[in-house]
């Protein structure tokens, strides 16, 4: 950037050194250009001490107690794992009894629409058969009566002469 395009707006000093420098572009666009680092001045961080801890000598009254708390712990941690292990199988076999039941009724569905496809099937085969017998009888009637009508009738002595 050359000088015609900073604005230098604010320039702060502290005890003689310059901290801060406002910039802006042409466009109006301000920036900070921070021209020297962060310092030691600023106070230190402060960290607090939890108060100190006394150190009593323990009795065997202490002991045991604590013993037996740490033993009470373990096992209320005990039973509930197997108290979450136990819902947990409860929730697979209620699961896996749900997907069974939904099995067997879709197998029981499909079973009922195969039956009902065959018996409408057999029934359609029975009634074509049926069909094809009705059409066969109306076929040997009129072979019948079209040798009715030929023994009934003269036969020709012009089709023979020929």
């Amino acid at each position: 950037m050359t000088k015609a395009q900073l604005n230098f707006l604010d320039i702060r000093e502290e005890s003689g050194t310059m901290e801060n420098v406002k910039e802006t572009k042409n466009k109006g666009v301000a920036f900070d250009v921070i021209l020297r680092p962060a310092t030691a001045d600023s106070p230190p961080v402060v960290h607090h001490q939890s108060s100190p801890t006394v150190e009593r000598p323990l009795s065997q009254q202490d002991i045991d107690r604590k013993l037996k708390e740490a033993q009470e712990r373990r096992l209320s941690l005990e039973a509930s794992k197997l108290q979450s292990i136990t819902k947990e199988k409860e929730r697979v076999q209620e699961v896996n009894q749900k997907a069974q039941e939904l099995s067997e009724a879709f197998s029981k569905d499909a079973e009922k629409k195969l039956a009902e496809k065959m018996e409408t099937f057999e029934e359609n085969k029975r009634a074509q058969e049926l069909a094809k017998q009705e059409k066969l009888k109306e076929h040997e009637r009129h072979a019948q009566e079209v040798r009715k009508k030929r023994q009934s009738q003269p036969p020709d002595d012009s089709k023979s002469s020929n």
